[in-house]
């Protein structure tokens, strides 16, 4: 099908205003010969030169694909690349971006500034992010397949992208998997047994604390390198791995999934800051132990499908403002009879299992991260410092000072 020399830039144009997506044209010489960009303010990555940005996606503009590819680049953005060919010839790329699948919060943009050593253009690069366009990956998919009928007259599915983007990065992959695994066999360097990995994690998937402290020994140290360029960095992965799969694994054992998640996120921001070998191997079996003890809990109170869903809804919103009346519309019960069933499975009012999650959560913040006190206390809404020394160390024995000093949550919680 050949296009009107005015129907592409029409159809980019059209995009670029409904989901203010910069769109451009790259001729296969590299040229832009023509853009829409809305809003488009400096990236501070590769301040909008071209050249750095074709590096930054791998990006040949003398190349042309048969199928449109969504390309993320190491920033978290995502970019839409489409080739036009017409009569048989070549004409070049339409790229549609950038984008960003969801809102990044600032630590996160921070976290990538840190990696990047980008200090000097923080603020910079924070506006940059706060400004990128946010169209989920789903939403962005079938633009993908939109524009792509819209100028070849061809109907792909989503699925038919995401295809192309995974055999390119098998095909990259193969050589090296081959070689490690040939590698492997000539030292008999081999990895953990599966089935020795099964048999731990069902331990916690079954909350079998006890068989949990006898496995250490079992374990071995048959695992494989995840860098090549550092043993702490490679033991941290292994371990973060092991945390990960834990942490799904008490889901399945019947732990809160943004509680299992939550403490995931502590193990691992806590695990980072970890530098020795020895340190390391002792924080994962305290990690391992603690998604085991969940689990035991989990199954030693099994309620109804009504009070799991207010307890999700309470640890899903610990950092805001929650009450009992919100929770009763969110169930669909009246706040009379929700308090009565609460209060019959759970043994607590509903107040009282809020204040009693939000003193578990401070606890996680004590042991596992390096927040001041007063910071936690606001941030799961005590109203001031004295008034959360006071709840917590009514429930918890000791006050938040004290138990950051010697934490056991490991045996209590």
């Amino acid at each position: 099908m050949n296009i009107s020399q005015d129907f592409l830039p029409f159809i980019s144009k059209r995009i670029s205003f409904i989901f203010q997506l910069s769109t451009f044209f790259v001729n296969p010489m590299g040229d832009i010969s023509w853009e829409y960009a809305p809003n488009r303010s400096l990236n501070p990555f590769y301040q909008n030169k071209k050249k750095n940005l074709f590096e930054v996606l791998n990006f040949d503009p003398a190349k042309p694909c048969e199928l449109p590819i969504l390309q993320k680049s190491f920033y978290l953005e995502n970019y839409i690349l489409i080739s036009l060919n017409q009569g048989g010839h070549f004409q070049g790329t339409i790229l549609l971006g950038p984008s960003i699948s969801s809102a990044l919060a600032d630590s996160k943009i921070l976290g990538i500034i840190n990696d990047l050593h980008l200090g000097a253009q923080r603020e910079q690069i924070l506006n940059y992010y706060h400004t990128v366009p946010v169209i989920p990956r789903d939403t962005l998919l079938e633009i993908c397949t939109l524009v792509f009928h819209m100028v070849t007259q061809k109907m792909i599915s989503p699925r038919e992208i995401i295809n192309e983007i995974n055999t390119s990065l098998s095909s990259d992959l193969k050589f090296n998997m081959e070689a490690e695994t040939a590698k492997t066999r000539q030292t008999s360097d081999f990895h953990q047994d599966p089935l020795l990995e099964k048999k731990l994690f069902n331990i916690i998937r079954e909350g079998r604390i006890e068989d949990l402290k006898n496995f250490g020994n079992d374990f071995g140290d048959k695992v494989g390198v995840l860098s090549k360029s550092s043993f702490i960095r490679s033991k941290k992965n292994l371990a973060i791995t092991s945390i990960t799969l834990a942490t799904r694994s008490s889901i399945e054992g019947g732990v809160l999934s943004e509680q299992a998640f939550c403490l995931s996120d502590l193990f691992i921001q806590r695990l980072e800051e970890m530098n020795k070998s020895e340190e390391i191997d002792q924080f994962l079996v305290e990690a391992l132990l603690t998604f085991t003890q969940k689990v035991r809990q989990a199954k030693e109170r099994r309620y109804s499908k009504t009070i799991t869903t207010c307890q999700n809804f309470i640890h899903n919103h610990l950092y805001g403002k929650i009450n009992h009346e919100q929770i009763a519309n969110y169930v669909k019960l009246s706040p009379g009879y929700l308090s009565v069933l609460f209060k019959k499975e759970v043994g607590l009012s509903v107040n009282e299992y809020i204040q009693q999650a939000r003193i578990d959560e401070a606890k996680n913040l004590l042991a596992f991260t390096d927040k001041p006190i007063t910071e936690i206390g606001a941030s799961l809404s005590f109203t001031d410092q004295s008034y959360f020394t006071k709840i917590f160390k009514k429930m918890a024995g000791v006050t938040p000072r004290r138990y950051r000093e010697n934490p056991h949550s490991l045996e209590t919680n």
